[in-house]
C-alpha cells in the first residue's frame, strides 16, 4: 500500500485500526458509534478490527454490522494489544492511522477536533490523555491511581513528557507511524509506550488531545494488566539505556 489511491476526495483519509479481545459485550456498538462520528468527517476511512485471538463472539457481533469502511480480520491465538495494532496497521493504506479500542470506554466525538489538529499541520500525532485540561473523564479510583503512578514511571524511566501514554485512542501520520511501529518489540500493553518513545527520539510533534473517558467496566484491561504494563515499561527502559549507551 502506498497512501490513498490518487484520485482520492479526501488527501486526509484515515485508516482505523480496533484491535479487540473478547469484546463481544461492547464491540458491536463501539463499532457503530465509530462508524457514525467518521460517516460525518467528510473524508474517505476504512475501520478494521482486528481480532486478538478472541475465543467469544466478538468477530459475530462485529459482523451483523454492514457498513462498506469496515474490514474484519481475526487470528489465533491471542497475541498481545501490540501485536494486533502491527497486523493491523501492515493491512491499513490511508496517510492518517488511527487506533481505537473495541470497547465502550472512549468516546469517539473528539476525533474531528483531532483530525483538525492534523490536517493544520500542526502536529504529527495526536494521542488521548486523562490529563489534558478539556477531558472529561469518569473512572475508578484504582484506575486513576495506576495512571498516576504510570504517568509518573514513564516520565523518571524513559523521559517522556506526556501526560498520558496508555489510552487507547491515537492519530498519527503513517510516513512518521510506520517505521517506528514495524521496529517496536512490545506485543503487549506497552506497544503505545514504546511507539511514542521510539516516535519522541525521531522528532516526531506528538500532542495531546482531549477525550471523554467513561469507564464502564466492560474493558478487558484489568489490575493485572497494570501491573503487566509496568513490567514492559521496565523492558522498554532497558532497551531505550541500552540504545542510549549505542549497544
Amino acid at each position: 500500500h502506498s497512501g490513498a489511491v490518487p484520485d482520492s476526495p479526501t488527501p486526509h483519509a484515515l485508516s482505523v485500526v480496533v484491535p479487540a479481545f473478547n469484546e463481544e459485550a461492547s464491540v458491536r456498538e463501539s463499532l457503530v458509534r465509530l462508524l457514525d462520528v467518521l460517516d460525518g468527517c467528510g473524508r474517505d476511512f476504512e475501520v478494521l478490527l482486528v481480532s486478538d485471538g478472541s475465543t467469544d463472539r466478538t468477530v459475530e457481533q462485529a459482523s451483523t454490522i454492514d457498513h462498506p469502511a469496515l474490514r474484519i480480520h481475526e487470528y489465533a491465538p491471542n497475541r498481545g494489544k501490540g501485536h494486533a495494532l502491527k497486523a493491523g496497521i501492515a493491512m491499513t493504506s490511508y496517510p492518517l492511522v488511527m487506533f481505537a479500542d473495541g470497547d465502550l470506554d472512549l468516546d469517539p466525538s473528539v476525533i474531528p477536533g483531532w483530525l483538525e489538529v492534523l490536517d493544520a499541520d500542526e502536529a504529527d500525532g495526536v494521542v488521548g490523555s486523562k490529563a489534558h485540561p478539556d477531558s472529561q473523564v469518569e473512572y475508578p479510583w484504582t484506575r486513576h491511581i495506576l495512571s498516576t503512578v504510570f504517568k509518573w514511571l514513564t516520565r523518571l524511566l524513559v523521559g517522556l513528557d506526556l501526560g498520558d501514554t496508555q489510552t487507547g485512542m491515537k492519530i498519527i501520520r503513517r510516513d512518521v507511524l510506520e517505521d517506528a511501529a514495524s521496529e517496536t518489540d512490545t506485543d503487549g500493553f506497552a506497544f503505545d509506550l514504546e511507539l511514542l518513545v521510539r516516535l519522541n527520539d525521531e522528532g516526531a510533534r506528538i500532542v495531546e488531545g482531549p477525550i471523554i473517558l467513561d469507564f464502564d467496566f466492560t474493558s478487558s484491561v484489568k489490575v493485572s494488566a497494570g501491573w503487566s504494563a509496568v513490567r514492559d515499561l521496565i523492558r522498554v527502559s532497558r532497551w531505550r539505556r541500552r540504545v542510549s549507551r549505542g549497544a
